[in-house]
């Protein structure tokens, strides 16, 4: 991306921020995937994010380092994306296109893209034999992704309760001895403390999630809009022109047999419909 001299108040557009693993090494499905980026999208700014520990770069890349306890593990990961440092690295731009090496870009729409103003897109989950559990088909998943740094920004500092403080007394202790009550008097006025009772707070627990539900996309998907009521993800038709994942024949379909502007996961579901797009 070609680059200016900014004021204080001026933000860049949009970088493209590629994960990477513990490891110092590529697979060649990575490496397919980055061949993708380099073609369509090498003219943005380029990042790597890497564990502390590891020594590895790429030309063209700047790296950023972060804990290794962000990596290695979807739980990790998770814990990145509910990390508020993490965003904060990038909050020089507007935009950020988190580009797992496991995504495709299949065109450089990313700027259109950035136009429409949207505070998170990604490709949408929908109801499929590999994914029947989603009940609910909703955009979306993260590993290829466009997110509005402002706006998650404003999640993170929203003055929101996760629950009503009032509403948990009741739903909790209402029905309980007067004893019950008492003891637990103190864990009344917590939860009036938004360090108990936050965007903050459900983000730290949200990994230990037992429901299914503990990767940093469902927050985001379902749950940001609760602290940030503008909080803006379009629908899954929008979805499906910005990003496949699951059954990507069903959302050719779907999309009217036009390819989105990438896809995530792609030789996890049905290789063989993406193959005839790779770059050799």
């Amino acid at each position: 991306m070609q680059g200016s001299s900014l004021t204080p108040t001026e933000k860049k557009m949009v970088a493209i921020v590629v994960p990477i693993s513990m490891r110092a090494e590529l697979t060649p499905d990575e490496s397919v995937s980055l061949r993708h980026l380099r073609h369509h999208l090498d003219r943005y700014d380029k990042y790597l994010v890497a564990p502390q520990s590891l020594e590895f770069s790429l030309p063209d890349f700047k790296v950023e380092k972060f804990a290794d306890k962000f990596f290695g593990s979807a739980k990790a990961h998770a814990e990145l994306q509910l990390f508020e440092g993490f965003y904060r690295r990038f909050q020089q731009y507007k935009y950020v296109l988190l580009y797992h090496l496991d995504a495709l870009a299949l065109s450089d729409q990313l700027m259109e893209w950035c136009e429409t103003d949207y505070d998170y897109i990604g490709a949408p989950w929908i109801r499929c034999a590999d994914t029947p559990a989603v009940t609910r088909p909703r955009v979306g998943n993260s590993g290829f992704t466009l997110i509005k740094i402002e706006s998650f920004l404003k999640v993170f500092n929203s003055d929101r309760y996760s629950v009503d403080p009032e509403e948990y007394w009741v739903r909790a202790y209402g029905a309980q001895p007067w004893f019950v009550r008492a003891a637990a008097l103190p864990k009344k006025y917590l939860k009036r403390l938004r360090y108990f009772n936050g965007a903050r707070w459900e983000m730290r627990r949200w990994t230990s999630r037992i429901d299914g539900r503990d990767n940093g996309d469902y927050f985001w998907s379902d749950e940001a809009i609760r602290y940030y009521d503008q909080f803006r993800i379009p629908s899954v038709d929008v979805g499906l022109r910005f990003a496949f994942e699951v059954a990507p024949r069903l959302c050719f379909e779907m999309n009217h047999h036009q390819l989105p502007f990438g896809c995530h996961a792609w030789a996890r579901y049905d290789r063989a419909f993406w193959e005839p797009y790779l770059l050799k």
